[in-house]
Order: structure tokens, then C-alpha cells, then sequence
């Protein structure tokens, strides 16, 4: 596959379609699929790939919907996506993942954080996917074990690892 034949953009109401299928299809959370919110990577007119950051009533945000077609996984798109979606930002983000994929996302900076440390929305959607467990066992659906992600802006997560130090010394 050529790389530059994929390009990144923010989502057009065109792509609304797309994005519920690919985010269906992998039995994500489907809410809040509203394509203003979300950057697509796209070969030709394609949407092969998309992430978002959702804005939650409670001021927290989420990154979520990271999802790329299945015959294209594997060439860095979903990397892509999040650099570009956290590229400029400055405020905390918290994400949901299976515990089993936690660890991929140490290299933009989030950490494994308890439950009830998340903000209220955040802990809400981390409960209805874990709700979900539930409908995967009676349909005998592979179950995934959810944690919750934070991912603190540069200079605070400096400021503890300091403290960190300090503390150890």
C-alpha cells in the first residue's frame, strides 16, 4: 500500500455514512457520531479510517471511535489520526480501550487511570461498554475488559514526574 495515497482531513457531512459503518462495524460506542467532530483518513473517496474527540455537557474529552477498515490495518493509519487529533492539544483527554491495548498508547502520553478518577462522563461511557460485556457472552462474542486512559497536557505530566522524583529521593 502507498502511503501517500491516503490523505487526512477533517470529516464533510458526506462522510457521516462512512464513519457510522466503520465505527458499527468494530461494535464501538455509537454515540455521538456526528461527523463535525471527527478527522477521516481517505484513498480516493474512500474513508478508510476515523477518530474523534468527543466534547462531553461536562467539559471532559474523549478520544474515541479510532477505527480503520480491516483491509488496511497494520500501515500506521490509526498513529496518524491520533497525532494529528492531539498535535495541538492542551487540556487532558481520557480514553477508553480494551485492557489489552492500554499499553500502545503510552507514546502519546496516557496512563491507566482508576475509574473513579475519570470525569463523570468519561466513567459513564467506561460503564455502558462494560455493560456491553454482557450482551458479548450470551452472544458468545469475544468479552474485552475496559480501563480508562489519561493523557494530562505535556507540562503537568513534567510536573509529576518531578514531583515523582522528588518524592522517591
Amino acid at each position: 500500500m502507498d502511503q501517500h495515497a491516503i490523505g487526512f482531513r477533517r470529516a464533510t457531512e458526506h462522510d457521516q455514512r462512512a464513519i457510522r459503518a466503520l465505527v458499527r462495524g468494530e461494535r464501538l460506542n455509537p454515540t455521538r457520531i456526528n461527523w463535525p467532530n471527527f478527522l477521516v483518513a481517505a484513498m480516493a473517496d474512500r474513508v478508510v479510517g476515523a477518530a474523534q474527540i468527543r466534547r462531553h455537557s461536562d467539559g471532559s474529552r474523549e478520544l474515541g471511535s479510532l477505527v480503520v477498515a480491516k483491509d488496511l490495518r497494520g500501515h500506521g493509519i490509526v498513529s496518524r489520526l491520533i497525532d494529528t487529533l492531539l498535535a495541538d492539544e492542551r487540556e487532558p483527554i481520557w480514553m477508553i480501550t480494551p485492557e489489552s491495548h492500554a499499553r500502545i498508547y503510552a507514546r502519546w502520553g496516557f496512563e491507566e487511570i482508576e475509574p473513579s478518577a475519570a470525569p463523570v462522563k468519561v466513567r459513564f461511557n467506561w460503564r455502558i461498554g462494560s455493560l456491553a460485556r454482557i450482551v458479548s457472552f450470551v452472544r458468545r462474542l469475544p468479552r474485552r475488559r475496559l480501563v480508562i486512559l489519561e493523557r494530562l497536557p505535556v507540562e503537568r505530566r513534567k510536573s509529576a514526574a518531578k514531583a515523582a522524583a522528588r518524592a522517591i529521593s
